[in-house]
């Protein structure tokens, strides 16, 4: 599936299921602003990265799972800036925190955000997962192997109303959140047989 089959496919379920997060979906990038991303990362972005841009310059309010948003090509240049900063005024000899040949994707509001490889080797083109208190990782899941699988993926679990553990949910404005299948569960504690079983009362 190529970048623009999985937006469309992604583009078809939300007009139909989730208006107000169709609404919300940016529009493309130009060509320009691309370009001007690429030069603030001193590198050319991977072919899926730049494809999803010139689809919609980021994802709006539109979450892919389970949390993030991805940037637009200004985010994308100032967070590559802010990173690099703030690599650089880390103690020298320590743990790399941030790469100057990771592309800052997508963000999940708390701090926690994806970035895509441009490193030589079996990391090339993979999604990677960085923790604001813990740095880098690539996760095993066929979902990180690139931008386009994550997209395909995201896709399917629109239309298969799952995505791993999480389930998309369209509130009553027609916004969509993943969530937990359980999340709406309201547990009712039996606290005479709590109290019995543990010996309160």
């Amino acid at each position: 599936m190529t970048v623009d089959e999985a937006w469309q496919r992604i583009e078809d379920w939300l007009r139909a299921n989730a208006p107000g997060s169709y609404a919300e979906l940016p529009p493309p990038a130009a060509t320009g602003e691309i370009q001007a991303a690429q030069d603030a990362t001193g590198c050319a972005f991977p072919a899926e990265l730049a494809a999803s841009l010139a689809r919609h310059d980021g994802s709006g309010g539109f979450c892919l799972p389970p949390l993030h948003r991805l940037h637009g090509t200004r985010l994308i240049a100032a967070e590559y800036r802010t990173y690099r900063r703030a690599e650089q005024e880390r103690s020298l000899g320590g743990p790399t925190w941030w790469d100057v040949r990771w592309i800052p994707l997508a963000d999940d509001g708390c701090g926690n955000s994806l970035f895509v490889s441009r490193q030589p080797g079996p990391s090339f083109g993979r999604i990677g997962d960085h923790a604001k208190d813990g740095g880098a990782s690539f996760p095993d899941d066929g979902a990180s192997a690139s931008l386009g699988a994550f997209l395909a993926s995201t896709a399917r679990g629109l239309h298969d109303g799952l995505w791993g553990e999480y389930e998309p949910h369209v509130d009553d404005d027609g916004f969509l959140e993943w969530r937990e299948p359980d999340a709406d569960i309201v547990v009712t504690w039996d606290m005479q047989e709590m109290n019995r079983r543990y010996g309160f009362g």
